[in-house]
């Protein structure tokens, strides 16, 4: 799993191969409905940078571009 802490969420989804199953959330603590994934930032990609994803979905909490990771 790439590190994509800081990046869009768009940009994310573009680097992950097509049968990657991925969801975008909103980070805590407001939860958030993601209707869309760009502009947001990604806060902390599940699995972590570095993890295998044979097999795996990945979600992305993500929160606005003018927000603070929480």
């Amino acid at each position: 799993m790439p590190n994509f802490a800081g990046e869009s969420a768009k940009a994310a989804r573009s680097a992950l191969d097509s049968g990657v199953s991925l969801a975008v959330e909103d980070a805590p603590p407001d939860d958030r409905w993601v209707l869309v994934e760009s502009p947001g930032k990604v806060r902390a990609p599940e699995p972590a940078a570095g993890a295998s994803l044979t097999g795996r979905p990945v979600t992305l909490k993500a929160v606005e571009f003018d927000e603070s990771c929480p």
